[in-house]
């Protein structure tokens, strides 16, 4: 079984009528398993389902990711077939593991790394990056719990406007965009080539207009209100942007 990867286009959260399973019937030949590794964390003697992120098999706890994710709930719900080999996932049989595709080792790691805290006193995660890959998964399979803590964690982690504007953009975070926009386009100096990266071509054509507007003629830049209805005006931000 393959849990395909849910991203449609530049959006980062599946739609709801999304197909969110396929079936493989190819067999996975011996001489391919000892090419796989087992994780030396996340691989439980009592684990209840078998993942395979890349090469690497995970052994761990369905009930979390049943309990937590709509979309692994659907896909734990889906009858297994009757003939032509074990159930795949099964612990008992770990060369028939669930492939999760579009995924890196390194986020999958990230992510059980909140499942599974070593000190329930603090988090795995410390990084910025390394909330990213948690958002990105938690996202992804709709674990709202999770995505909620690493958006909590991002907000006091990364402060640049552009930085902020690309986390909002690709993983739909409310909030974020209008204040960060309005900071880009109310900075000192040009903007960096960093920024113009992380921005693209048409926000940053957006910044300039923007600032344009602010500076000539019409002195705005002391008055903030003017300047962040400009920013929803020209970015088209809707409520939950702002």
């Amino acid at each position: 079984m393959t849990l395909q990867n849910f991203r449609s286009g530049s959006s980062a959260i599946p739609s709801s009528n999304s197909n969110t399973t396929s079936s493989t019937s190819s067999s996975t030949l011996p001489s391919e398993l000892h090419k796989r590794a087992e994780h030396p964390r996340f691989y439980f003697p009592d684990g209840t389902v078998v993942f395979r992120v890349e090469n690497t098999l995970y052994r761990i706890h369905r009930y979390f990711f049943q309990r937590d994710s709509p979309v692994f709930a659907a896909m734990f719900s889906l009858p297994q077939p009757q003939i032509g080999g074990p159930h795949e996932g099964a612990p008992e049989h770990p060369e028939n593991p669930i492939i999760l595709e579009g995924v890196r080792a390194i986020d999958f790691d990230r992510f059980l790394g909140v499942l599974y805290p070593l000190d329930f006193g603090s988090h795995d995660s410390r990084s910025a990056d390394e909330w990213a890959s948690v958002l990105s998964l938690a996202t992804r399979w709709d674990f709202s719990s999770l995505r909620t803590l690493a958006i909590t964690q991002l907000n006091a982690l990364v402060s640049a406007p552009a930085e902020r504007i690309a986390l909002a953009r690709e993983y739909h975070i409310p909030g974020w965009r209008a204040p960060a926009y309005v900071a880009l386009c109310t900075q000192a100096g040009p903007l960096s080539i960093a920024e113009g990266r992380l921005l693209g071509l048409d926000d940053m054509v957006r910044v300039a207009h923007v600032r344009e507007t602010v500076r000539y003629p019409t002195n705005l830049k002391h008055h903030h209100d003017a300047i962040a209805a400009l920013v929803r005006d020209v970015f088209g931000l809707s409520a939950n942007d702002v």
